[in-house]
C-alpha cells in the first residue's frame, strides 16, 4: 500500500534489539485496523492468516477511499495473497487499483530465488526477500523490503526509535517503534510478541494513521 513502498532511499540499517521477537501467526489470526486521514474515517486495512498443512497464508486486503456524496476524489485498493512453507516465501500474488486502473503481480519460487512478474520489475530476485506487507517483523531488520505492489526490491533506511505506549482497542499496551525514512516519513509499531500494531505518516498534507481493533487472543 499506501506506496510507503514507493520509496528511494539511501541505506544503512539500524539492527533489532537482540530481544526482538518474530511472530509466529496462528491458523485464524487478524489484524485489523482502522484508517484515518485527518482524524476522518479513510478505509481499513485486514491481514488474515489461515494455515493448510505446512502452509501459512496470509492474505491482506487494502480499500482506501476519499468522497463527497457520489463524487469519488481518490480511491485505492491493493490485495496480496503470500504463501509460505516451512517460513519460507513461495508464491505472492497481487492486484491494484490505483486512479481507477488495475495493475497484477505475481512472484513464485524457482531455483536460486523468487521468479516475479510485476509492473516495474520481471526477473529473478535473490537473497532475503520480504514483501511490504508490513506484518513481518523482520522486515524492519532489512536493507530492502520486496514492493507487492510493483514487483521491485526497494532500498530502506530503518531506525529504530525505542518502546511507547500505543492504544489497541480499550487497552494500552508498550510497542517498538520503527521510523522508515522515505519521500513519505512512516512510522511502524510492533508489541514484544512482533505482532504490527500502529501505522502513522503524512502526505499531501494529510496525517495518516493505522489503529488496530484488536489483538489476536
Amino acid at each position: 500500500m499506501m506506496r510507503l513502498a514507493a520509496l528511494t532511499l539511501t541505506a544503512i540499517l539500524m539492527a533489532l534489539p537482540a530481544n526482538a521477537q518474530s511472530w509466529q501467526p496462528r491458523d485464524g489470526d487478524t489484524l485489523a485496523f482502522d484508517v484515518t486521514r485527518d482524524g476522518g474515517e479513510f478505509g481499513t486495512h485486514t491481514v488474515k492468516f489461515t494455515r493448510d498443512g505446512d502452509t501459512l497464508i496470509v492474505k491482506t486486503d487494502i480499500a482506501l477511499k476519499v468522497a463527497l456524496g457520489p463524487i469519488t476524489f481518490f480511491e485505492y485498493a491493493h490485495d496480496v495473497t503470500e504463501h509460505y512453507r516451512d517460513g519460507k516465501l513461495v508464491w505472492v500474488g497481487s492486484r491494484t487499483k490505483n486512479e481507477g486502473k488495475w495493475k497484477t503481480l505475481t512472484a513464485q519460487a524457482a531455483e536460486g530465488g523468487l521468479n516475479v512478474k510485476g509492473d516495474k520489475f520481471k526477473g529473478l530476485l535473490t537473497g532475503v526477500v520480504i514483501p511490504s506487507t508490513h506484518w513481518n517483523r523482520d522486515e524492519m531488520g532489512q536493507p530492502t523490503m520486496f514492493s507487492t505492489e510493483t514487483g521491485e526490491m526497494l532500498p530502506m533506511k530503518v531506525k529504530d526509535r525505542g518502546t511507547e505506549s500505543v492504544k489497541v482497542g480499550t487497552q494500552t499496551i508498550q510497542a517498538q517503534r520503527f521510523d522508515v525514512d522515505s519521500d513519505i516519513d512512516a512510522s511502524f509499531w510492533y508489541d514484544a510478541e512482533g505482532r504490527w500494531v500502529k501505522t502513522y505518516f503524512e502526505t499531501q498534507g494529510s496525517k495518516v494513521e493505522y489503529r488496530l481493533r484488536a489483538l489476536p487472543v
